[in-house]
């Protein structure tokens, strides 16, 4: 579908877009005589059909579609046969400081009172997509800051495929458009369905959203972006190497029997936790909820964690009360059965782990018994899932292939071993960047419509409702 253009001929000459200009005029003439073939098609002097309604929006889009229909109204502003809610609808629709002289040559000629019934059927349409707007936003009478807050997007911005509740949802990173002081006007961020880097400029919001307002998968994915995340890897004493007994001895006491040696070491978990601090990654594996594929003991004295990235990346060794910074050559470790994976929960970025391959790990990450989706024509990667996931009440995560996986899953790599057998690998770091980006979506479940996922091409509905929708009776007053 074509650009709507939707300032003035003389904004036009102006910014030097004439031509944006006149190809916009011209599709919306073209779409003015698509309404009224849709209205003589569909009326047949009591009723109006659906269907006029729904072929127009399919070749021409919402935005353009009420454009000419709202140029129409105001054209045709003292006809008492429109209603006086369509009447104030036009203005949310075009601008008052456009001129109306400029919107005469796409004024919809067909009689007022069945224009108005096919009105109204745009509108219901157009309601039924449950777009979210100002009345879902923290009301305030001072120009806001947009920082690290969480905006809704106007629907005219989005392209007619992503026009989409899930997708107005941005969240501001920065930018000189977030301060309202400043003369700059672009916001950078993220969309928060699927983590997508974009950028808009500050007037394509209507404001920041109203936490209170928010449905739940915008709420638990905006606690994952705020989360703070660390990413670590995890080192314990492998006992049978343990010679001095310096398993769960503190860093005095290995320094004089020997010191720190990474070859007594093994890996027994790497990848992304929720955490800020080395002491809430003690925490967590402490807890119920280790991180997915965790096999090991509860972290204790004298395990070592690295810090991969950071102002604070290096070893630490797990001290009696806090940790130390220590050298630790992790060449020297064991972590020969160590397997990268890539892990994907549900409303949360996927994300690469490294665990060992021991079913116990695989089965850790999904909670339970493992069960292989293929979904690769080569074979060469697979998807890991709980094979009792439509069970155990877990929500619905990600499409993998043609199948709806609940829960968490994992995806590996997939070889022939010596013995010709297919077996489990290290998926390759262009399989991560490969797959990472494939299953960068989330599954929402919208009232009335269904299971939505959302990704970079148009959402797939993937259980919508039935549509039912009424024709309009027209009561023609001349």
């Amino acid at each position: 579908m074509s650009y709507l253009y939707r300032q003035s001929f003389e904004n036009a000459k102006l910014t030097g877009e004439i031509e944006a200009y006149r190809e916009s005029r011209t599709e919306n003439i073209r779409c003015k005589k698509a309404i009224e073939s849709a209205i003589s098609d569909s009326f047949d002097g009591f009723t109006l059909n659906k269907n006029g309604a729904k072929k127009v929006i399919a070749d021409f889009g919402y935005d353009r579609t009420m454009w000419v229909l709202a140029a129409s109204i105001l054209n045709k502003k003292d006809d008492g046969r429109f209603s006086r809610e369509n009447k104030e609808w036009t203005r949310s629709v075009i601008p008052s400081y456009l001129p109306q002289k400029e919107m005469r040559e796409y004024c919809v000629d067909s009689h007022p009172a069945v224009l108005n019934g096919f009105i109204d059927q745009v509108k219901k349409r157009y309601d039924r997509l449950g777009l979210v707007g100002e009345k879902q936003c923290v009301q305030s009478d001072k120009p806001q800051d947009y920082e690290r807050k969480l905006l809704i997007l106007k629907p005219e911005i989005l392209n007619e495929q992503f026009k989409d509740p899930i997708n107005q949802y941005f969240y501001a990173a920065g930018g000189f458009g977030c301060d309202p002081e400043k003369s700059g006007r672009k916001v950078f961020g993220q969309f928060l369905a699927d983590d997508e880097k974009a950028q808009f400029y500050r007037e394509d919001f209507f404001g920041v959203a109203d936490y209170e307002q928010l449905p739940k998968w915008a709420v638990e994915r905006l606690e994952q972006i705020e989360a703070p995340q660390m990413k670590i890897r995890i080192f314990q004493i492998d006992h049978e190497k343990d010679r001095n007994k310096l398993a769960f001895m503190n860093y005095d006491y290995t320094q004089s029997h020997g010191g720190i040696k990474a070859e007594n070491y093994r890996q027994i978990y790497g990848g992304t936790v929720t955490c800020d601090s080395l002491e809430s990654v003690f925490a967590l594996c402490n807890s119920d909820k280790t991180p997915p594929g965790y096999l090991g003991e509860s972290m204790s004295v004298s395990n070592v964690i690295e810090i991969c990235d950071g102002k604070d990346k290096g070893f630490y060794f797990c001290d009696s009360v806090g940790f130390k910074p220590i050298d630790f050559d992790i060449d020297k470790t064991n972590h020969s059965d160590i397997m990268k994976i890539l892990i994907v929960e549900n409303g949360k970025a996927p994300y690469e782990a490294e665990i060992r391959n021991d079913i116990h790990a695989m089965q850790e990450v999904v909670g339970g018994s493992i069960e292989p989706i293929y979904f690769e024509p080569q074979n060469n990667a697979l998807c890991w899932c709980n094979d009792e996931f439509l069970l155990n009440g877990s929500a619905p995560n990600r499409i993998v292939g043609e199948t709806l996986v609940h829960g968490t899953f994992y995806i590996s790599g997939n070889y022939r071993n010596e013995y010709g057998e297919w077996d489990s690998c290290s998926l390759t770091d262009e399989q991560i960047e490969k797959y990472k980006e494939q299953f960068n979506h989330v599954v929402v479940n919208l009232p009335g419509i269904g299971l939505i996922a959302v990704r970079e091409t148009k959402p797939e509905i993937i259980e919508p409702d039935e549509e039912f929708e009424e024709e309009h009776e027209i009561e023609q007053t001349m």
